[in-house]
């Protein structure tokens, strides 16, 4: 994966582009934020990268954190709901 930090370089979007076709690219922006532009057909890279990304890690790790737990049952069951008060119900 090539890294690029967009504090020291400046790219356009094509060139960006042209560089994930070989490889997923991962920007780093000057506030620390992660974005990783990648083949969107290709999972297994995509994987990874977000096994490689501190980001996502800490992000991983604060909802495992979370006292606070859903059953996905009870959000089914409210996108029901709030589908049914839309009637955009099955």
């Amino acid at each position: 994966m090539k890294t690029i930090d967009l504090d020291t370089t400046t790219l356009d979007l094509n060139s960006v582009i042209g560089m994930a076709r070989q490889e997923p690219v991962l920007l780093l922006t000057a506030d620390g934020q992660e974005f990783v532009v990648s083949l969107a057909d290709d999972f297994e890279k995509e994987v990874e990268t977000l096994r490689q990304s501190r980001a996502f890690q800490q992000f991983l790790d604060e909802r495992s954190a979370a006292p606070r737990r859903t059953p996905l049952d009870d959000v089914e069951a409210e996108i029901d709901r709030e589908l049914a008060g839309r009637g955009e119900g099955d």
